[in-house]
Parts: structure tokens; C-alpha cells; sequence
């Protein structure tokens, strides 16, 4: 083990290890709903390590207790909370958050990864209240549940997926145009799931007039999903008509992205 890997291992407890892994977990249930924010999960350790309390951030623009990562009702005063792990820094010293762990009295706060927006006010603000800050506990885990957030948020562009499936000879489909997957039901599971976690998808008109997909995503049932992505057609020539699925089932009508907005975009030959 290496001098640095030693370091490591002195500065975080098992406890907050164990912490930090449910909180990678929780993060992960608010992909899809979050954008443009960034997933967060988070833990509460009491004085003896153990978890009291949970919670990740679970829809953009609700504000509701529960669906911030800080879970407020396990941070009232008085109950002698000690640690709290966080997948992301926390924000600002005046934003909700940062300010319920210093009402709270939590003495210590270890977030795996940085905020690439911020300059790191939250974290300040909180050393200079007398709190114990660390950082990158379980940093790779962390920064690959919000890869998509974090690429566009250092680089200002989407994050783009390109979903293909090929046959071992590299076709895409049968050559009389017979075939309507190349792929079984574990990949279109996964195909729906993908389609729930981005913005956007993106086909050329050609698909749209071979295939008539719905671009839509569905749960295993086939039932469309509560959050639909935006769905876009690259048509240089104005191929698309009014009749195809895309255009007439009734799900988010094909667009683009709302001006300046940051998000994940999967570009794919749909089922």
C-alpha cells in the first residue's frame, strides 16, 4: 500500500466508508429527475457511527424535505448527530443545506467530490464554523454516478450517449428491412432506462422514416415512463411528416433543449 493509500485509510472510518457507499447508492435513484441539477445522496452518523438518517435530492425545483440530501427532520438540533457523508460538497454558506448542518451541530462532513461550479464557499463556510471537512471518499464511485453533470459542467457542452447495436459483422439490421430488433429484452431494458436518465434524444430523419420509433421511454411493462425525454430529428430536408409516431403519439413533442440549459443527450438507432 502506498504512503498516499495509507493516508487515506487514516482519514476516513469504516463507518463513513459504509456511509458513503449508501450514499452513491441513493444518488443513483435521482437520475433522470434532477437535470440540470446534479444527483446528491447523503447519510447522517450519530456519535457512534451508526446512520440515523438519509436522503438524496429527488426532483429539480422541489424543495420539500424530502427531496433534499440533507434530510432536514434527521438534522433538527439536539440530536446529537456527528458526521454526515455526501456524495457532492455542499453549496453555499447561505444555501439551505450548508446552513442545516451548522444549525444541527455537525461537527464533521465528508463529501466524495467537488463541485466544479462552485468555488468551494460551502466547504469554507463550514471550516470556519469549527466543522471537520474531507474530501474525496469514494471519489471515483461518486464522480460516475454524476459523470454525465460534471462533464458538462467543466466543459459548458451536453454530455452526449451514443447507443448502437451490431451484429458481430457490424450491421445494424437485416438488409430487406425485416428485422425490428437486433437485440433482446435485457438491452431494450436497458435501452428505456438510458432513454429515462437523459434530456434529450437525438436520430437522423432517416431513422424516423425507416423505423417510425416513438423515442419514447418505457418501463418493462411498455408503459411510457412519468418523465419523458425531448426528443429531436436532424432533417436537413424536411423529410419528417406530420403522421409518424414521434410526431402524433401524444409524448413530448420533437425539439430541442431550452436555451442555455446544460444537460445529457443520447444520440441512437431506436427500437
Amino acid at each position: 500500500m502506498t504512503s498516499a493509500a495509507h493516508e487515506a485509510a487514516r482519514t476516513f472510518t469504516e463507518d463513513e466508508r459504509t456511509a458513503m457507499r449508501r450514499a452513491v447508492s441513493l444518488a443513483r435513484r435521482g437520475l433522470g429527475t434532477v437535470a440540470p441539477n446534479p444527483v446528491v445522496g447523503a447519510v447522517i452518523l450519530d456519535r457512534e457511527g451508526r446512520q440515523a438518517g438519509a436522503g438524496w435530492h429527488r426532483k429539480a425545483g422541489d424543495r420539500t424535505p424530502r427531496s433534499t440530501p440533507c434530510a432536514p427532520p434527521d438534522l433538527s438540533p439536539g440530536r446529537h448527530r456527528r458526521g454526515h457523508p455526501r456524495t457532492l460538497q455542499p453549496a453555499g454558506p447561505h444555501r439551505p443545506c450548508t446552513r442545516a448542518l451548522l444549525d444541527a451541530g455537525i461537527r464533521r462532513v465528508v463529501y466524495a467530490v467537488s463541485d466544479p461550479t462552485l468555488s468551494g464557499e460551502g466547504a469554507a463556510a463550514l471550516r470556519e464554523a469549527g466543522v471537520d471537512v474531507r474530501s474525496g471518499l469514494l471519489a471515483e464511485r461518486a464522480a460516475e454516478v454524476n459523470h454525465a453533470w460534471l462533464a458538462s459542467s467543466v466543459t459548458r457542452r451536453p454530455h452526449v450517449t451514443l447507443k448502437l447495436a451490431a451484429t458481430l459483422d457490424g450491421r445494424i439490421a437485416a438488409r430487406d428491412g425485416s428485422s425490428r430488433w437486433i437485440t433482446g429484452p435485457p438491452a431494450r431494458r436497458d435501452t428505456h432506462l438510458l432513454r429515462a436518465r437523459t434530456d434529450a434524444i437525438a436520430v437522423g430523419s432517416n431513422t424516423v422514416l425507416v423505423d417510425d420509433p416513438e423515442l419514447t421511454a418505457r418501463d418493462p411493462a411498455g408503459r411510457p415512463r412519468g418523465r419523458q425525454p425531448v426528443r429531436v430529428v436532424f432533417d436537413r430536408r424536411l423529410r419528417t411528416t406530420a403522421g409518424s409516431r414521434l410526431a402524433s403519439d401524444g409524448a413530448a413533442p420533437p425539439g430541442s433543449s431550452p436555451p442555455g440549459r446544460r444537460g445529457t443527450g443520447t444520440s441512437e438507432r431506436p427500437s
